[in-house]
Parts: C-alpha cells; structure tokens; sequence
C-alpha cells in the first residue's frame, strides 16, 4: 500500500511536465515553479538519451558560413560594413547556394561619411559625392538581386505569453508596441492563417514578440523572406526545443529555418488554431505535409550530434579568389572546390568567433555558436524528423498505464522475493526498459517522457528494499546494541558481516597501537568523589574515544583512564600509521580547547601522553570460550607501551617510533609535524629503538634546527658543544611553547653527566633501567 501514492507522486510529475511543454498549465504555480524543476529531470535525460545514441550526419545539404576569428583577423572587426556582407552573400550565391539565410539582423544604418562631415557637404551641394562612399544600398542591391532565395534574420527583444503575462508585460496590442514594425511587414508572416473563431492577439497563449530588432526599411523593401532567430531556452539554459512560429501584429511570423525551407522548396505556410488558440495544424499549403509541433507550435529538435557534423567553412575562404577551399574551416573539406560544396546547399551565414557573444548551450555541447542550433533544426525540418513527443501521438495514454498498472505488478513481484532475485527482477526492468525506450524508441525519434517511470521504478525498488533491510536489522538489532558499546563501530559491523569472527582466533597483521595516559591521575582520583570522577571519565574518555573512531581506529579497551586503541583492523587500512598520527594531534588539541573547562568543573589540571608504535602484532579474539575480547598483542604492543611512559620522561606529549614513521613513508602519506629525539633501548631490548616526537603545535624551525645539531654532536661525544646547542634551543622552543622544552633538558642533563663522567663505550643510545 505504501507504493500507492509514489506511484501518483510520480505519474503526477509525469502530467506536470507534459502539460507544461505543451503550454496548458493554467494554475501560475504549477506553470512558473514547479513545472520548472520537473523539466529539467526531463531534459537531462532526453540529454542522455542523445549521448548514448551518438552523433548522426545530417541528412540534407547544409552548409555553415562561418564568420570566424580567422575571417574577422582578414577583414576587420565584427560587424563589417555592408558591402563587405553583400559581397560574402553574393559569393555565396555564384557558388550554387540554393538558400542563404543570414543569422544576423542589420537593425541600423552602416553610414561611413560622419553626420557632421555630411552636414558641410549638403551646405555645399556635395552630398552626392558623399554618397558614393556609403555601402548600405550595395547590400540593397545584393537582396534585391537575390530576393527570391535569400532568407534575412530578425528578432525580438521581448517575447511573452499574452495569455498568462497580461497586458503590462505584453503590450501586444498597445498602438506604441505596433508601431515598431515596419508597415510592409505582414509580408513575412505565415501564407495562410486561419483560426476556429476569433482570434484574440492580447489572450493567446501563442508565443508573442513586442519589440522587433526588425532590418532597415531600405532592405525590408527589397527583400521577399526573413525568419526570426530568437531562441527557447530551458530552464537550464539549453536550447532543446524553438518556436517554428511566433505571433506579431496579429499574425504568424516564421523562425529563420523554416523560412529557409519555405523559400527552398517554393512552399507556403498555412497555420490553423483551434477554439483554445492552440496549434492545431502547422505546415505546407502545396504539399499538405504537416510539422510535428506542440499546441504551441514548439518543436523538439532531433540534434544531429556537436557542430562539428555540420559541414561548414570560413568566410575566408569563401570570399577570397581562390577556386579551392583552404583548411581555416572544416578540414574535410580543406582541397575540395567551393562549388562542389556550396551548390544546391542550404547555407547558414553566422558569427561563430570567440567574443562575439552568440554561443549557445546544447546537448551535444555546452558552448556553440548559436547558428548551429539553426543548423540542426533547418535538417530537421528538411527531412520531417524532429522528436516525437509522447503527447503528441497518444504516448502519454501508455506511459500513465505503465506508471500505475505495470510498476504495481513489479512491486507486487519484489515484494515475494528474497534480495539477490529482487535485484535481478529490478535489473531486468530497468535495464529492459531502458532498451525499448533508447534502442528502439528514440532511434526512431520517438522522445517519450520516460525519466519519472526510471524514477518511480527505482525509487519502489528502493523502498522495499530498505523495508526488507529494516525486517532483517530487527534480528540484527541485540548483537549490535550489545557490543556497539564496548567495542569500535567498524568492529561490531564486521561481526555483523561475518559472524564467524566470533570465534576464537587471531591473524598476524602490521598495524599501528596507541597509548595514551593522564598524567598523576592516581593523585588527583583520591581527591576526588566516586560521582564526580565518572562523570569526569565519560567526559574525558568520550571525547578521545570520538576521536579515535573519526580517524577509522578502533577502541581495543580503557585501563582505568587510559586508552587503548588501534589502527589497521579488523578493516584493513593502508595509512593506519598516518591515521593514528593524525589521531593524536587531534586528541592534544581537543584537550587544549577543554582545558579551561575540565579545570573550572572538575578541579583537575589535565595533561597526558601518548606513546605510538607500528609492527607486525596478533589480531582477533582472545580469550576463552564463555568470554573473549577483540584485541591486539604482541612486541610490538607492548614497545606502545613504553614509549608512552617515556613521554614523561623527555617531557613531551606525543611519541613515536621509526617503524611507525616508515609506515607513514611506505603508505605515501606525508610525514607530520615532528623532531627526532634520541636512540633509546627500552627495558629487555638489547636493539635501540628510534624515538620521534610527532608535535602538536607549532615549533620554532631554528630551535628545532638547534636541537638537530645538539643531537648530532651529541651522539659523536662531543658533550660541551652539544650542551651549547641543547641549552640554545630549549631557550627558543620552550619561549615559544610556554614551558620547559623537556626533550632539550633532558640532553642538557646528560650532557653534564658525560662531561663529569664519559661512558666507557658509546653507540649513541641509551639505556632505559625501568618500564
């Protein structure tokens, strides 16, 4: 039952989105929010969809004229005076071009004499001389010789819906917005428009335009076609779909591509509205051929693939006096003769260099110049196959049928499954669905709305899933409950995983052991009552705990208030050195921010060390078989051990060992923050151990430097010198840290030994009597 309303969540969002691409949303909140979201889920995949199917070659003779940076480098920067256009259209049409449309509107005079230049040649009667120079009535000539197959661009400032916009945001019938197009305009707009009914331009819910960017009335004069360029954006951004016509002054204009096709096939365009103002035919009056388009005359672009696909050339090479085309366009066709490439073609005349600001995002690319777009839909048109939405040919029937009866029987099947057979049922449908869908529908450019069934299936799947999961976590839940509380998280989820380690046993593994300890804990403890020394140990011991566990250790055991904890199982861990490292600064610096607080609320000033050490232990349950632990032992465990009670004597709070730092270097984690100390042969080791301070603060690098080279001639028996050097660095670090340097001390101490009394034989190390 709980599947009910996910799957009339989804078929919901499903409608949602149809109606919105269609434009019958009617409720502002459906329409202008959540409209919005759901599409963009729509439009990724649609996206997808083109990805997994690849590029197509285009189907007809389309050729891009690209007015690139190489062609702005030779003749001057964008936009170019008029008879330089003129020519490169003219040149395009003496190669074959069947129809050129430009991309391009000229909105303004190209005048090349200055206004006061002209006002002083008018005074003396020069102004025909002036006129000579000026180049706007060259591309006159130009459209006018070639009317009949040449297509000029405009476009609109502002679009709208009149129907939901109102009248203050889409004037489309105020005398002032009218005024703005040209007079003889009405002969670019569709052949043939009829309307069931009257036909209201202020409640249409056709795309509108208010404020055209319309040619200069010199060349709307003389020209037969034009087609706006204005692109429909997504939510997103991208241009997946265009409005192939838009109403302006009452009546239907055409978009730039389908006035190509129009004047290429010696067409007229029909349009009929129904009762609603919507689409209910748009196409050719000759033919009767219809266009697949929305209620609101929107197509869904059937991208070809990346601009590339296109064939296209510079305006260099087209312009200049050579027969062949050079390499500055597209490479393919770098050798070939213009006329082989340009006669019968569509050609798209477009600004494509960099800078320019007419880049576009689309499916197959997030930055293409805009005229690409136009190429695709021109093919599109040409050929008569733009995707097919569901909508349009009664798909959504199937698709909602699909959504509630067929995802309820495959729920009613997940359900009486155990996991692993769920899965493959869940694998089967989607991945089946996704074949039907991408393989045999999309590839006949069959675009149906499918990403909220993908969503609704997987989100059901999801769903009985995790209500299995929390069935079968009930069984689960004593074991973890129970040892969750003595033992890491990572350990109990590996019992959980794999019960047998429950078993007695253990395994040799390289790892890293920490030690950490209160200093006089046993002096203050007495002091101190039984309630207010537990709650100072939860407080105490939760807060280092925490941070063992942030850094992937597990907690092997408290003694008293000393932690135990390890690095590197029961999980394997390839920078458990590292990691336990990292662990111990971070434990130094908790203590230091609770400092103040664990003085005022307990009495109790806290400071404590801790000893590090990596090596080879034995790992795994130890005990006996009514009771065992999950812990570490072994040599290496037990030099943790005692490298954390020599913290107190050097006077440091963080030690380690060279086998630890080896680890670090083996695993290519960088080293922390650290000075070597001493060579030291602990209690029943006859081999020195290195000692390494890890520090938690920041040191003074000459200090450090100082000590460095105090131990060197230490360690060469040069007891003055290095008490020179010992004493020169404690007086820098301990300045800088607050307190005596304990390890410089410590060398100052036995320096003064050595001095009164050399060692009979000296390796550099010493010797520890005690634990």
């Amino acid at each position: 039952m709980t599947q009910i309303p996910i799957m009339l969540g989804f078929t919901f969002c499903y409608w949602v989105t149809e109606l919105g691409v269609f434009g019958q949303l009617q409720n502002p909140l459906l329409r202008e929010k959540i409209y919005p979201v759901l599409s963009r889920a729509s439009n990724v995949f649609t996206d997808f969809k083109f990805v997994l199917r690849g590029p197509q070659p285009p189907k007809n003779k389309i050729v891009v004229v690209e007015v690139d940076g190489e062609a702005i480098d030779s003749f001057g920067r964008w936009p170019w005076h008029r008879d330089m256009t003129a020519f490169l259209i003219e040149k395009a049409f003496q190669e074959g071009a069947k129809v050129v449309g430009l991309d391009m509107t000229f909105s303004e005079p190209d005048p090349r004499v200055p206004a006061e230049l002209m006002d002083v040649l008018k005074k003396r009667n020069l102004d025909t001389v002036a006129q000579k120079f000026e180049t706007d009535s060259v591309l006159q000539k130009v459209i006018y010789n070639y009317s009949d197959r040449l297509v000029l661009g405009w476009a609109s400032d502002v679009s709208c819906q009149p129907l939901y916009d109102g009248e203050e945001f889409c004037p489309v019938l105020k005398p002032e917005a009218l005024s703005q197009f040209p007079e003889d305009y009405d002969k670019f707009s569709f052949d043939f428009f009829h309307t069931v009914g009257s036909f209201n331009p202020a409640k249409t819910p056709m795309i509108s335009f208010v404020t055209p960017l319309a040619n200069i009335p010199m060349y709307n004069g003389v020209a037969k076609h034009a087609g706006y360029f204005n692109s429909s954006l997504d939510a997103d951004g991208y241009i997946r779909r265009i409005n192939l016509m838009a109403i302006a002054k009452g009546r239907p204009f055409p978009s730039l591509p389908l006035e190509m096709v129009r004047t290429g096939l010696g067409e007229k365009l029909q349009l009929t509205l129904d009762e609603r103002q919507h689409v209910k035919s748009l196409g050719y009056k000759n033919s009767g051929k219809t266009i697949e388009v929305t209620p609101l005359g929107v197509m869904q672009i059937n991208f070809r693939g990346p601009s590339s696909v296109f064939t296209h050339i510079s305006a260099t090479d087209l312009m200049r006096d050579k027969e062949v085309l050079g390499d500055t366009g597209d490479r393919r066709t770098a050798g070939q003769k213009k006329s082989d490439i340009l006669k019968d073609a569509y050609v798209l005349v477009g600004v494509t260099a960099l800078g320019v600001f007419d880049m576009r995002q689309f499916p197959f690319e997030a930055n293409a110049p805009g005229v690409y777009g136009h190429a695709n839909i021109l093919d599109n048109l040409l050929s008569s196959d733009p995707l097919i939405s569901g909508a349009n040919k009664s798909g959504a029937f199937w698709v909602i049928f699909f959504m509630l009866v067929g995802v309820a029987f495959f729920a009613f099947l997940i359900e009486r499954f155990d996991a692993i057979p769920a899965l493959s049922v869940f694998l089967v449908t989607f991945f089946g669905l996704g074949f039907v869908d991408i393989k045999l529908l999309f590839a006949r450019n069959y675009n149906l709305n499918t990403v909220f069934i993908y969503l609704e299936v997987g989100t059901v799947f999801v769903l009985i899933l995790a209500a299995k999961y929390v069935l079968e976590e009930r069984n689960k839940k004593f074991i973890r409950s129970a040892f969750s509380k003595y033992v890491a998280p990572m350990v109990v989820d590996s019992i959980l995983k794999d019960p047998t380690k429950l078993s007695l046993g253990g395994e040799k593994r390289e790892m890293t052991v920490l030690f950490s300890d209160i200093r006089s804990f046993t002096t203050f403890s007495e002091k101190m009552d039984a309630k207010a020394l537990a709650s100072f140990l939860n407080d105490y011991l939760g807060i280092m705990t925490g941070l063992v566990f942030t850094n992937e250790g597990t907690l092997d055991k408290y003694i008293g208030d000393a932690v135990m904890a390890f690095w590197g199982a029961p999980l394997n861990q390839p920078n458990h050195a590292y990691n336990s490292c990292k662990a111990s600064i971070l434990m130094l610096q908790a203590l230091e921010k609770n400092y103040e607080r664990f003085k005022s609320q307990y009495g109790i000033d806290v400071q404590i060390g801790i000893g590090i050490n990596s090596g080879v232990v034995n790992v795994g349950n130890m005990g006996s078989e009514q009771t065992f632990e999950y812990t570490v032992i072994g040599d290496h465990v037990n030099l943790a051990s005692r490298v954390e009670g020599l913290t107190k004597k050097y006077g440091v709070t963080i030690l380690t060992t060279r086998f630890t730092f080896e680890c670090i270097q083996s695993s290519g984690q960088p080293l922390p923050p650290h000075r070597v100390l001493d060579d030291v042969k602990v209690k029943g080791k006859k081999k020195a151990v290195e000692l390494i301070q890890v520090l938690d603060k920041e040191y003074p690098s000459e200090g450090l430097k100082l000590f460095a080279e105090g131990r060197e001639l230490y360690k060469n028996a040069k007891w003055t010198q290095a008490h020179e050097k010992f004493e020169s660095s404690q007086r820098l670090i301990s300045a800088a840290i607050g307190k005596t340097d304990g390890p410089s001390a410590v060398f100052m101490e036995r320096c003064k030994e050595f001095e009164q009394d050399p060692p009979s034989s000296w390796d550099g190390s010493w010797e520890m009597d005690s634990k």
